[in-house]
């Protein structure tokens, strides 16, 4: 910011000396990729899908996976350095079974106990999206460990590992599509879009206007559920019949790609009735399942 900008400081107030990698990348530019805190990412989630859950008539499913959302930070915590999935997904089914019902606590643990071979080909298949090949249960646990292992992995190497390929529907970090997209608040320019990653809880930006699949500009139209409120919305391409939700953190700053996206799911019937296919896969929601 100026001198000017900053309230009209005379001419002769104190420069300050931009260093030469600033010049480079613009000291205000908002960062081309963002990686989650390790520390706090899972808890907030937890917290949001909580609150979630309390506004709607019936949402155990979002107070079950803010159960979820709480193992996975243990899972961080009991491995410091980057967890193997299968592992991860252990301590996920050891911290949950004393917190749900006897029969899915029963289902957790024995899916976590099954043979690696097993729970490889489980894991591919998940993270390929691949969900009719799949028992929908199992996808929410499975997806959970992966998440985890993902997250760790990348917050390991850093985000100057990571540069954007050009491609603006997968993810920088690890090649997976983004689950929604956010207007972030808690970046040099607030109001910016970032797509949030299905997978390893990364953000990367895309210009507002853009269609993150088939890159056209101009061409989206924004849906909301009437009375539902406008923190999130739908926006959905005509050149190329998709559609990615997008939150606005600028009408609430803890709301979340993932479970404010689990709490909106009446705006996926309204796109599928408008013709639109969802362009964005949640680890936590199989299509065709309720």
């Amino acid at each position: 910011m100026s001198a000017r900008q900053a309230g009209g400081a005379p001419a002769h107030a104190a420069i300050r000396i931009v260093p030469q990698e600033e010049i480079g990348r613009g000291a205000s530019e908002s960062p081309p990729i963002r990686l989650p805190e390790r520390g706090s990412f899972f808890v907030a989630r937890a917290e949001r899908l909580r609150v979630l859950a309390a506004r709607q008539s019936d949402g155990s499913y979002l107070e079950l996976l803010a159960l979820v959302s709480d193992a996975q930070q243990a899972a961080l915590a009991a491995h410091p350095g980057v967890p193997a999935w299968r592992d991860a997904l252990k301590t996920i089914a050891a911290q949950l079974a004393p917190r749900l019902p006897m029969r899915t606590a029963s289902f957790v643990s024995g899916l976590a106990s099954a043979s690696p071979a097993y729970l490889e080909t489980l894991g591919r298949r998940v993270m390929d999206f691949d969900y009719p090949a799949l028992e929908a249960r199992v996808v929410p646990f499975v997806g959970a460990a992966l998440q985890v292992h993902r997250l760790a992995h990348a917050v390991s190497l850093g985000a100057s590992a990571f540069r954007q390929a050009g491609l603006s529907n997968a993810c920088p970090v690890c090649g997976s599509p983004p689950v929604a997209g956010a207007l972030r608040i808690d970046v040099p320019i607030a109001g910016s879009r970032y797509l949030h990653c299905a997978l390893c809880g990364a953000d990367w930006h895309v210009p507002r206007g853009q269609c993150p699949q088939c890159d056209a500009r101009e061409k989206l139209a924004y849906f909301h559920v009437e009375g539902g409120g406008e923190l999130v919305k739908a926006e959905a391409c005509d050149e190329c019949r998709t559609y990615l939700k997008v939150v606005n953190q600028e009408k609430d700053p803890l709301a979340d790609p993932v479970a404010d996206d689990l709490a909106t799911l009446a705006l996926d019937v309204l796109m599928d009735e408008s013709g639109y296919q969802r362009a964005g896969p949640n680890l936590f929601f199989v299509p065709g399942q309720t």
